[in-house]
This record gives C-alpha cells, structure tokens and sequence, in this order.
C-alpha cells in the first residue's frame, strides 16, 4: 500500500517548512521564507510560528533595504536595550568583567564616555560591530536625547547591510526580529524578493519572509534567472486560500442568513484569507444589519461592531498590521475635549471614522463632525469618512480606499524623507465619504 503523501498546503505542513528553513538559517545558510497565498493566511500563519518562538517581527511594505532594515532596528529597540548591549559587546572586547563596563558608563555625560572610551580603546576597534557600538554609546549628535539611536538609523540610510549584520552580532540570535516583507504587485514581488536575497545574503541568520499571491508569485517565477529566484524557489511555501461558499457556511453556523449582498464581501475575504476572528466580526456586524437593530455600542474599547470588525481586517492584512489604533487620539483638543478618532494611523496622519445614522439626523452632531476634520486637517490628517452601514454592502470599495490613500501617504513620507512625521502640502485637506 503506497504512502500517503502530504497536503503541501496544510498548516501543518507549512509549520513543519517554517521549522526547516530555520534550521538552515541557524547552520549559517542564507534561507527566505516565501509565503505563497492569501496574504491575511500568511500573516496569519507567520505571527503564530513566531510567537510560538517568542521572537519579536515587523512587517515591511516593500521599499528599499534601508527601510528594511530600518524596521528592523526598530523592532529590535523595542525589545532590547541596545546601549547596554554596545558596552557588553566593547566591554568583552576590552577584556572586561561582564557588566563593568555599563556600570562605568552609567550616569557619565558624553564628554566623560568620550574620554573613558578613548582610555579603553586608543584606535578605533575593528569591525561592524564595534563600530555600531561606538555609534550608540558615542553618538555624533549630542543635542537630542534620542541622539545614540538616531545616529544608528541614520547609518541604516546610508549603510542598511552593514548595519543589520553588526546589530545581530550585538544580541542573541533568539532575540533578534523577524522581517516579513509585503507587497500585491509583480513589480512589489520582484523588488521583494531582490531586497530579500541581498538582506539574506548580508545575514545568514536572519529570520525573513515574504509575501507572495499567486498571480505576481507566478509571473515572477517565469522570469529568467537570478539568486533571488533561486532563493524564492527554495523557500516557497504554498497555502490554501479559503474558497466563498466555505465561509459562507461559516458565517451561517455563526447565525447569518445568507444573501446575495454577502457574495462581494466574502469573495474579499476568501481572496485574502481572513482567519476566523475576522470572519466572527464580519458575522457579528451582518447579524445585527439583518437585524435591523444598530448603533448600541458594547462596552470595549470600539463604540460600535462596524469599527472593532473594520480594525480587525486592516490588523489582520500585512501590509497594514500595526498601524492603525482603535479609537486612539491623535494629542490634540478641540473644545476643550481631547479629539478621538475611530481608527487612527498616526505614523501616515490618516484619520478613518465610520458615521452611524444619528451624524445626520442632529444638526449639531453633523456640525460637530465638520469642525473635528477640519481640527484634524489642520494638524496635517487626511480624514476619510465612511457610513457605518457600508462596512457590509460596500466592504471592497472601503478597503480599497484605505488601501490606496496608504500607498499614497507612504510615497510622501519617502519622498519627504520623514518617517512618522505629518506630510502637509498637496495631502492637506483630502476629506472622502
């Protein structure tokens, strides 16, 4: 009796693929995890191996290997005090009892440090890492608190390679992020994968994927001939997308009727592989539109199903995952009250708010919510505005909105070269309903 073979896009087998590219990584082979599928599955998928692992990530729209690598700095300070790990890594060097060195400098002005490490290390240590670890305890720029980590992302623009492979001998490799690179486009696909293999290449060990949807996946493959390719090939790891009628079931099991509104939607969500607690929220919303009974927010943080089930399906997408806030504030007061926006990208200054009924049926309320965009356009926000009810019947017009207005406001930001900072100027004013 023959063997069984494996359902290659199981999850299980996906596990078992994420478990043996990290083998090779930790044998010092260059390895790129190709996630080939529904990009919500692959997110989905990525965070639980990682999480399983304990080790810190950050998504990366595709850009270039500075703005790679600059997330992964970030990713990395936040869970590391990377100062102490300089004066560890020059203590050692130094020849130094573990933690004298973070004990010497602690509480020492940058003069003093200046002078204490020019006592330990006369010339300039060789190596990367060493130098990275000058650049953090013995910044150039000495003017702002944040001085020893701007000068390493500083560095990251002008040397990302160098950079990367210098950090990750700082740190334990279990400490180190994981980088999961995104796109939709042949084109995104085809600079992924490039920035990938270089970034690879740079650093064995570290920990990457990409995202891959089958139509660019498939262009890319028939390409001609490149280590990027190569690697692709190697790391593809095929997933199952979830078909409309088996969602549809689903959301019957969850108490929905089905209905030909419904089709659209779930054929979004199928393409893109929502996991269950996203499809729970898009049943929770429909239920109560069938229903016809609305606007009776829970006790959460989100006053209303339509936002923790819009916020949901943005966190659940990789190219979007952990940069909107739910109901957050964007710092600023407007008649005496601290603003609040439904879903908030505070790093792109996009401002999202879903209206219900009542924002049109009190004179006042609708006058009030004039003035909040305005407050919030003047604070450099683009402001979109969609009605509560359309999060069913208009789902794919919503998201690609969204989508659209961040692709946008993330050419600005790189064009401006202010990550984090308001674009002002041409995106000043931009109000969609």
């Amino acid at each position: 009796m023959p063997l069984a073979r494996p359902d290659t896009r199981s999850d299980a087998f996906a596990l078992h693929e994420l478990e043996r590219h990290q083998r090779r990584r930790e044998q010092g082979i260059p390895t790129l995890t190709v996630l080939a599928g529904p990009p919500r599955t692959a997110a989905s998928l990525w965070h639980r191996w990682l999480a399983s692992l304990h080790r810190p990530s950050s998504n990366v729209p595709v850009s270039t290997e500075a703005e790679a690598v600059r997330s992964w700095v970030e990713a990395l300070a936040r869970v590391r005090d990377l100062e102490a790990d300089a004066a560890e890594f020059l203590g050692r060097a130094a020849g130094l009892a573990p933690h004298e060195l973070p004990a010497r400098l602690k509480g020492k002005t940058v003069h003093e440090r200046d002078v204490l490490l020019q006592e330990l290390f006369p010339s300039a240590p060789d190596g990367d890492a060493s130098s990275a670890c000058r650049d953090l305890l013995q910044p150039r720029v000495t003017h702002k608190p944040s001085a020893p980590f701007d000068a390493l992302l500083e560095a990251c623009e002008h040397e990302p390679l160098r950079v990367l492979a210098a950090l990750q001998a700082l740190v334990p490799p279990e400490a180190a992020p994981a980088l999961l690179l995104t796109g939709s486009s042949a084109e995104d696909m085809t600079r992924s994968a490039r920035i990938a293999a270089k970034l690879c290449a740079s650093s064995p060990t570290l920990v990457i994927a990409l995202t891959a949807e089958p139509p660019s996946l498939d262009a890319y493959l028939h390409g001609g001939q490149s280590q990027a390719l190569a690697m692709v090939r190697e790391g593809l790891i095929e997933l199952a997308a979830p078909s409309p009628e088996a969602l549809g079931r689903k959301l019957e099991a969850l108490g929905v009727q089905p209905s030909e509104e419904l089709s659209g939607p779930l054929a979004r969500l199928a393409a893109e592989g929502a996991p269950d607690e996203v499809l729970t929220l898009f049943g929770e919303v429909v239920r109560e539109h069938q229903r016809g009974t609305r606007e009776d927010a829970p006790e959460d943080r989100a006053r209303s199903t339509e936002e923790r089930f819009l916020y949901a399906i943005l966190d659940s997408h990789p190219a979007t995952q952990g940069l909107f806030e739910l109901n957050a504030s964007p710092g600023f007061r407007l008649a005496g009250r601290e603003v609040e926006v439904d879903l908030l990208a505070r790093r792109l200054s996009l401002a999202v708010e879903l209206d219900g009924y009542y924002h049109f049926q009190d004179d006042e309320a609708y006058r009030r919510d004039r003035r909040k965009d305005l407050a919030l356009q003047r604070h450099g926000y683009i402001v979109l505005r969609f009605l509560s009810r359309d999060v069913v019947a208009r789902l794919e017009e919503i998201l690609d909105t969204i989508s659209e207005v961040i692709l946008q406001r993330r050419e600005a930001l790189s064009q401006t070269g202010s990550r984090g900072e308001a674009v002002h100027g041409g995106a000043r004013g931009l109000s969609s309903r």
